[in-house]
């Protein structure tokens, strides 16, 4: 399991913006921007998935931690 949480609270319109240019790039990222909007973190089996959301992030210069759960 992996997880990204969001140094800062990021306005949800740029999260919007990021999820609206990328969904189709990868099966299964919808989901993880959206939990990204609602608690500011995001976690995911598949470790492509979360390394593309944080790839999709860093483009906009957010700041965010990646770790390896347990």
């Amino acid at each position: 399991m992996f997880r990204i949480l969001l140094k800062d609270k990021i306005d949800e319109s740029v999260i919007k913006e990021i999820k609206a240019e990328h969904k189709g790039d990868v099966d299964g990222i919808s989901e993880l921007y959206e939990d990204l909007i609602k608690d500011g973190a995001c976690d995911s089996e598949v470790a492509s998935r979360i390394y593309y959301v944080a790839y999709t992030l860093s483009l906009r210069a957010i700041e965010m931690i990646i770790v390896k759960l347990n």
